[in-house]
């Protein structure tokens, strides 16, 4: 016959293998993850959110913003309120300065309307003579259209009187019956009249036909 060795294990190395094995899985426990009591411990240490003092915060915030957000727009308003009321006043102040440029043209035109009327009376009654005389009067002559033409520039133009008698540009000083000029008519002229830029600046003084 085979012998067989056969190991008996003796009961007080099977209790120190069991223990062994239970602290190892104990250790094994332990390592895997905390404790309830440490789990309780880290949820303690984490701080409580006030969701109302959130929605306080935020709910400022945002009255902040459509604050700013009016003043913005106010003083946007302010800017171009400015701005219009310069474009405004620059126009009015330059329509003011042409008016009373305009003013003082009219003033002065009128003024020198005598001169013209003094020329015309004087080279209509001008003598005849001599060769001298005639260059003279022709010389007066040019110094007139002179005059004439720089006023001219200035916008004035001599009022028409070759036709129906017109209220608005002539004035009637007399009248009398007419065989060659229908009534109504403008017969004679007795002192030119004269427009500036489109007014009328002194009306035609004329005889109208009966």
């Amino acid at each position: 016959m085979t012998e067989k060795n056969t190991e008996q294990v003796q009961p007080s190395e099977m209790e120190s293998t069991s223990t062994h094995s239970a602290a190892e899985l104990t250790d094994e426990a332990k390592g895997e993850g905390p404790l309830p009591e440490q789990l309780s411990e880290e949820a303690a240490s984490v701080p409580e959110v006030d969701v109302n003092a959130l929605l306080e915060t935020v709910a400022r915030l945002e009255a902040e913003l459509a604050e700013a957000r009016q003043q913005c727009a106010d003083i946007t308003e302010k800017s171009q309120r400015l701005a219009a009321e310069f474009q405004n006043s620059r126009r009015r102040q330059e329509r003011q300065l042409a008016e009373e440029m305009e003013r003082t043209s009219a003033y002065i035109i009128r003024r020198l309307l005598p001169v013209l009327d003094d020329f015309d009376l004087a080279l209509a009654h001008a003598p005849a003579g001599d060769e001298t005389w005639n260059a003279w009067v022709e010389g007066i002559r040019q110094i007139r259209r002179k005059l004439y033409a720089v006023l001219e520039e200035e916008g004035l133009m001599p009022i028409p009187t070759n036709g129906a008698f017109d209220p608005s540009l002539h004035e009637a000083i007399s009248s009398a019956p007419s065989e060659a000029v229908e009534s109504g008519h403008i017969i004679e002229t007795l002192r030119a009249g004269y427009t500036l830029k489109g007014r009328v600046l002194r009306p035609a003084l004329v005889r109208v036909a009966m």
